[in-house]
């Protein structure tokens, strides 16, 4: 086991005491550090700004559910933070699902997360987003080693080194109790990459990987000028950087009302009712539909959105609605993650799952996956996924008589391949998600022009649209936005 000796702010120590004799996990933070820009040059750091740009992965928005991730372009990423405090402040424009500008806004003061809306207004976010952030702060290698150098109080432990793929690794819980693993590399001596457990409602416990690469002379620091991160090794985030060390920046503190309010409570979930027709009710009230349908023996539900408060709050509404009956089918739409965040309440509700072949192996295994970080509604009550599939074009249908569904994929769908429309043949109606929404073309556009197209190849009587977004449309509207979309299309 090695000795070093601490400079000059520890020589009066040092020389009473001796030198300070290190683990050898520490001797390779301190190999690190000294490689970085020096042991103390990265103790005494007290601010730093980083800045640049790129693209991030739109998570779980991909056309099937392997298929690579759509990306969408970072115009600026800027992060400025205040060591000393330990303080952050992220803000990025970015392009968002329709591909216009947006900036968001996420901030750090110790213990308290919060975000600013674009009024100025800063909110506090809940504790396990609070967690995460805290987490999410360290994910960079001058901060990481700062606070595994840290004493007193503020100290970490460093444990576990063992030798990865010619990699020193380590395991860091901060005084916070954040807990990430730092790979370094053997021969560098250079970080590569930092890991922290994650929870994802789709995904259960994820591993965030933050990776460093092109490490470039800054301001006497050697810092990395590309970073990119993934969830699970899949990538949701590429950016080019720049650094400036121990600039001058602004106050980054938590605003007093925010500081003071304490951490929200869950999000709750506003359910309204619309009968649309005799025994077809819309379920409503927040960004993502749901439709009831009353059989003669069961009820079928459209879709189980978002997450399990969202979706747990339609469950008992529609059960409240048709009492007497046993709620006993879900018909998923397509795969994407705020389309089936809720898919896993309903399996442990005991529906049976219907959506297209496509799914099958995402949805198995999303089912099996474990949720230990946060025990959602099926990990805390277990129960087997029953999945009934659509078949390629096939139509699949429930019912007969009086009471019809038909549901069927939506051709080559450009927006989520095996994408299901739920057509009620009595009431005219048809149930679709993310093909048209009324009011927002662009991205959407083609998939509109395919749902008209699937809708007069089958020759279906439709007259009403039930969006999952959006209100409830005639089917003239449709018709009238695809042929606007053309005509824009065919102009010179």
């Amino acid at each position: 086991m090695a000795k070093r000796c601490m400079s000059s702010l520890f020589v009066l120590t040092a020389a009473v005491s001796g030198c300070t004799q290190l683990s050898p996990e520490l001797e390779v933070v301190h190999d690190a550090a000294e490689v970085l820009g020096g042991v103390e040059a990265v103790r005494s750091a007290t601010t730093m700004v980083m800045e640049g740009s790129g693209s991030n992965y739109r998570l779980g928005q991909n056309r099937t559910f392997d298929a690579p991730l759509p990306t969408s372009e970072v115009e600026s990423y800027t992060l400025e933070v205040d060591l000393q405090n330990h303080r952050a402040r992220v803000e990025v424009v970015s392009a968002n699902f329709a591909g216009n500008m947006g900036t968001t806004v996420g901030a750090l003061d110790g213990r308290v997360a919060f975000d600013v809306g674009g009024s100025g207004n800063a909110q506090r976010v809940g504790s396990s987003a609070a967690s995460e952030r805290r987490a999410e702060y360290y994910h960079h290698p001058l901060i990481l080693l700062q606070a595994a150098l840290a004493e007193d109080g503020l100290a970490a432990t460093v444990s576990n080194l063992r030798q990865e793929s010619g990699q020193n690794v380590v395991d860091i819980t901060t005084a916070d109790g954040s807990q990430l693993t730092l790979h370094i590399d053997a021969q560098t001596r250079l970080p590569l990459l930092i890991e922290s457990t994650s929870y994802n409602t789709n995904l259960g416990d994820v591993t965030i990987t933050t990776t460093f690469a092109d490490y470039t002379d800054t301001d006497g620091f050697m810092l990395p000028q590309e970073r990119s991160q993934a969830i699970d090794d899949v990538p949701i985030s590429e950016l080019r950087v720049t650094h400036v060390v121990n600039p001058a920046i602004g106050d980054l503190a938590a605003p007093a009302e925010v500081a003071s309010a304490g951490e929200p409570g869950p999000p709750s979930a506003n359910v309204t009712v619309d009968e649309l027709a005799s025994g077809v009710w819309l379920l409503a009230g927040q960004s993502h539909h749901s439709v009831l349908v009353d059989f003669p023996e069961y009820t079928v539900l459209v879709e189980a959105p978002q997450n399990d408060t969202r979706a747990l709050a339609v469950i008992e509404q529609a059960r409240a609605l048709v009492p007497d009956k046993p709620l006993r089918y879900l018909v998923n739409t397509h795969h994407h993650f705020d389309h089936s965040g809720g898919v896993r309440a309903a399996v442990a509700e005991g529906l049976t799952v219907i959506t297209h072949e496509t799914n099958r192996e995402f949805f198995e295994e999303m089912v099996a996956r474990p949720h230990t970080i946060v025990a959602d509604h099926l990990a805390q009550n277990p129960a087997a996924l029953m999945l009934d599939t659509v078949t390629g074009n096939e139509s699949y249908q429930l019912g007969e008589g009086t009471r019809v569904m038909q549901i069927y994929r939506v051709g080559d769908n450009p927006h989520c391949d095996g994408t299901l429309a739920v057509y009620l043949p009595r009431e005219q109606i048809l149930i679709q998600a993310d093909m048209y929404i009324p009011g927002v073309g662009g991205p959407f556009a083609a998939s509109a022009a395919m749902l008209l197209q699937s809708i007069e190849d089958r020759g279906l009587r439709v007259s009403r649209l039930v969006p999952i977004h959006g209100e409830v449309v005639p089917l003239s509207q449709l018709e009238e936005a695809v042929e606007a979309t053309a005509n824009r299309t065919a102009a010179p």
